[in-house]
């Protein structure tokens, strides 16, 4: 009986085992594909890990087999993948159903200008909006977004090749074959096991500018630098680890392998690692680019004008009843945000350490979570489970490539959603939760609150993509000093 990840670690824990659970067999590192293997038997594993323990530890285990394996057979599909324009004309196509805009009350505001005291009756709403682009992928430069994988996918293809060879020779190994997390998948669905990989990527969607783009009568507003709340247009800062301000990608590949040749050791000894240089892709995505076409877009689809029109006139019955005497007060019709359009929130290529580990490398402060068959970080559809949020790594133990995504997009999301872990780069932002729209390799024209209920297609190429829709809340002016809030109900359709 072949030894299974599932044996090995139970649920979740998969990930340093899976080569040594691949259909075709263990390959030994350095070795290309085409070469015929068998399973390992339990008897066999238990050899073959006591003798490399014996030669260079545990945690060179990890390393040798986190790799992962070489695919059995080449996948010559191209799978489903989109340009920049398709992901904002898909994310668009959805706001109908997905932005569920909604009046909640009216808030009484006052101010005074010296003279007098003005009252004003200001509407406050709720929606969604796109902020985050998830992409999911089974290695890198695959991913679904062309124009990304061609930036950020070659990157971190290169990073994660250096890593396959520097880091092994550094802990006494040879150096292997090449840096997949696990080349797991087969041509043919069904014919591979249970444990898959799959990358994952964070970065905040250009459509988020939309606030910015429209003014309080639902036109285009004049003012295209989009200060304030709603964030510079090119903004890639790093939070508060310090600013990526660096075009130099060899400089921070050699960097990233010299901090993890050393981390791969003592991993729980380390500092944060070399910083992504993030501002290399505000030269290929310029957010100005696009501001003017969202608008047209979202504006042919909702049409801003009558839904100004329509909350007035709600708006100013209620006032009216309210009493008082003020006035209706708008200026602006959509809650602002700090999305960083096109900035990669996470990226499991500089995650390797932990996103290519099981626990207890990856997580061992959830070890409780994992150990409870009661838990609540299931991910799934009605009765069934297709993975759990722990570990947040990229292994799953799913035989199902639509099933495989979508947990590998909870985890990443998750991750960002729960702010900063020790030593995995990554923006946290609250902007991680919300609805979920597929947008590769079937895009959907609405969103689900449970990722697991919409389509799971099996794109060929392994490339899957989501859009996150937070919910927001907000007065539509904040004139004066609040002083009650009289709610009254009413969405709208469109």
């Amino acid at each position: 009986m072949a030894y299974t990840a599932r044996e090995s670690l139970g649920r979740g824990t998969g990930a340093p085992w899976c080569a040594l659970d691949h259909p075709a067999g263990p390959r030994p590192f350095g070795r290309g594909p085409g070469v015929d293997f068998h399973p390992l038997t339990q008897k066999e594993y238990r050899m073959l890990r006591d003798r490399r323990a014996r030669r260079a530890g545990p945690i060179a285990i990890l390393v040798t087999l986190l790799m992962g394996p070489a695919a059995a057979e080449p996948i010559s599909d191209p799978g489903v993948r989109y340009h920049t324009w398709q992901l904002i004309g898909h994310t668009i196509r959805a706001l109908p159903q997905c932005i569920k805009y909604c009046l909640l009350g009216i808030e009484i505001r006052i101010r005074y200008n010296g003279y007098s005291v003005e009252v004003y009756f200001v509407p406050r709403v709720e929606h969604h909006m796109p902020a985050l682009h998830v992409m999911e992928s089974d290695r890198f430069p695959k991913e679904a977004y062309i124009e990304w994988a061609a930036l950020v996918g070659r990157i971190q293809e290169e990073l994660l090749d250096k890593m396959a060879e520097v880091v092994p020779p550094a802990l006494g190994l040879p150096s292997v074959f090449e840096s997949s997390g696990g080349r797991t998948r087969q041509g043919q669905y069904g014919r591979h096991q249970s444990t898959n990989f799959k990358e994952a990527e964070l970065m905040g969607h250009p459509v988020a500018v939309l606030p910015a783009l429209v003014d309080k009568n639902g036109d285009r507003t004049e003012d295209t630098s989009t200060s304030g709340q709603t964030g510079a247009l090119n903004s890639y800062g790093y939070g508060g680890r310090g600013q990526g301000g660096s075009n130099d990608v060899g400089g921070f590949i050699t960097a990233w392998t010299q901090w993890a040749s050393g981390c791969f050791l003592e991993p729980n000894q380390c500092s944060g690692g070399p910083l992504f240089p993030v501002d290399i892709i505000s030269r290929y995505f310029q957010i100005q680019d696009y501001i003017n076409q969202i608008y047209a877009m979202a504006n042919a689809v909702l049409n801003f004008k009558e839904l100004v029109k329509q909350l007035r006139s709600i708006s100013t019955k209620i006032a009216d009843n309210a009493g008082g005497g003020g006035g209706v007060k708008i200026d602006r019709l959509l809650c602002p945000n700090d999305v960083r359009y096109f900035y990669p929130y996470y990226l499991s290529g500089p995650d390797a350490l932990f996103w290519r580990s099981g626990w207890p490398v990856t997580d061992a402060q959830h070890t409780v979570t994992m150990l409870n068959p009661l838990s609540t970080d299931r991910i799934g559809k009605d009765a069934e489970t297709w993975g759990h949020l722990y570990p947040r790594h990229g292994f799953i133990n799913n035989d199902h490539p639509g099933r495989v995504a979508v947990v590998a997009a909870a985890r990443g999301a998750h991750l960002v959603a729960t702010g900063p872990a020790p030593l995995r780069p990554m923006l946290a932002s609250v902007y991680a939760h919300g609805d979920w729209q597929n947008l590769s390799p079937e895009p959907t024209a609405y969103c689900a609150a449970n990722i697991a209920e919409l389509p799971t297609p099996i794109d060929a190429e392994g490339g899957h993509a989501h859009n996150i829709w937070p919910r927001f809340e907000c007065p539509l002016s904040e004139i004066g000093i609040f002083v009650a809030f009289i709610p009254f109900r009413y969405c709208f359709t469109f």
